[in-house]
């Protein structure tokens, strides 16, 4: 739909959507998305509460769009985003020959995405694959041009768009990369072992409250529970592919208890190793072919990359 109002012109389009009661319970959503040519004249200030849409993305694609939030003023030019909470008050204007395109979206993890996406009040932010950024928003504006729009096809693209924004906004060196790489193949290797997150640390090169920290941004969770699901991981390749008691597995995994594996085992996946193992060797062991086999202790897996 063509729009026009206050300082919009030319070819500016907007598509309005009404979402299912499902797509609000289950689903990312659209309540309405567009691109904008504008001017100076184009201003929107809205006051707490006074608007219900949820969360507002914009990506500039040429001039300058301001907004002025949380007591801060940020300044998007081209390649750029703005993401805020449109529930707060708020205030955003363009300069002249501005282009933009937006999305206002919510529901599902929604909020997780802003948080990440938002952390220490960064409102403004350059992701690093613009081009893909933009390319999502524009196939979405195509979704939301048809009157029968597929809401889950809407949905996937929005958690598309927002998991290129993720990963596109994340800066991380070359080194500290390597650096958590390193601290990866170093748990891969050491499965069996008691190894403390001084150990991992260290074998990165840096203290360990400054790996925690490091870590938590590459692998959005901490070390101690990455290394736990590795073990658990393995833990399940053994109990489905070899005929190792419970508390044989749990020594190979690195848990010298077989309760507290089993604990971990059944907090992870649901079921107790027993029951994996008897969901998994009858459904698939059986129909493949899959022969068990004894495993050595110092047996690994490989890591990811």
């Amino acid at each position: 739909m063509f729009y026009q109002e206050k300082g919009v012109y030319g070819n500016s389009v907007m598509h309005f959507h009404t979402p299912s009661t499902a797509a609000l319970e289950y689903l990312f959503y659209c309540n309405y998305c567009g691109l904008f040519y504008c001017n100076r004249l184009y201003r929107i200030c809205r006051a707490q509460n006074e608007f219900y849409e949820p969360y507002l993305l914009v990506f500039v694609k040429k001039g300058c769009l301001h907004l002025d939030y949380k007591e801060l003023h940020y300044h998007a030019h081209s390649g750029e985003c703005l993401l805020f909470d449109c529930r707060l008050a708020h205030c955003y204007y363009a300069d002249d020959n501005t282009a933009f395109q937006y999305i206002h979206f919510g529901g599902n993890i929604s909020g997780y995405y802003f948080i990440r996406l938002c952390e220490k009040n960064r409102h403004c932010f350059r992701p690093s694959n613009a081009d893909a950024v933009s390319g999502a928003l524009a196939r979405l504006l195509i979704y939301m041009e048809d009157p029968m729009s597929n809401e889950h096809i809407v949905s996937s693209g929005i958690h598309y768009l927002l998991s290129l924004l993720l990963t596109g906004s994340q800066q991380h060196s070359s080194l500290n990369a390597q650096r958590i790489n390193a601290a990866i193949h170093f748990m891969n290797a050491h499965l069996s072992e008691d190894i403390t997150l001084e150990d991992i640390s260290a074998e990165a090169g840096l203290n360990a409250s400054y790996f925690s920290r490091l870590f938590r941004q590459y692998a959005d969770t901490s070390p101690y529970d990455y290394l736990a699901n590795l073990r658990i991981s393995h833990g399940k390749m053994l109990l489905v592919t070899t005929s190792d008691s419970v508390a044989a597995i749990s020594e190979t995994c690195g848990f010298h208890d077989p309760v507290h594996f089993s604990k971990t085992f059944k907090k992870k996946s649901g079921h107790t190793p027993l029951q994996f193992r008897k969901t998994y060797t009858t459904h698939t062991a059986a129909e493949n072919g899959i022969q068990k086999k004894k495993s050595p202790v110092n047996e690994k897996i490989t890591g990811p990359a």
